[in-house]
């Protein structure tokens, strides 16, 4: 993924989990939290956890 070398928040994101998840899942795992991020930009809402 491409996010994984280019985007540094991501790629620290990666680094730091790299011992916990593995492969496929760590990979979604970046995936989600770029589609969070875009979320609250595309709906112009503050981030919330519990939704």
């Amino acid at each position: 993924m491409t996010a994984i070398r280019v985007n540094l928040v991501i790629k620290r994101f990666y680094e730091e989990h790299k011992g916990k998840l593995k492969g496929k899942k760590l990979i979604v795992a970046c995936a989600r939290k770029l589609v969070i991020t875009w979320a609250v930009l595309y709906y112009n809402k503050p981030f919330d956890a519990g939704e």
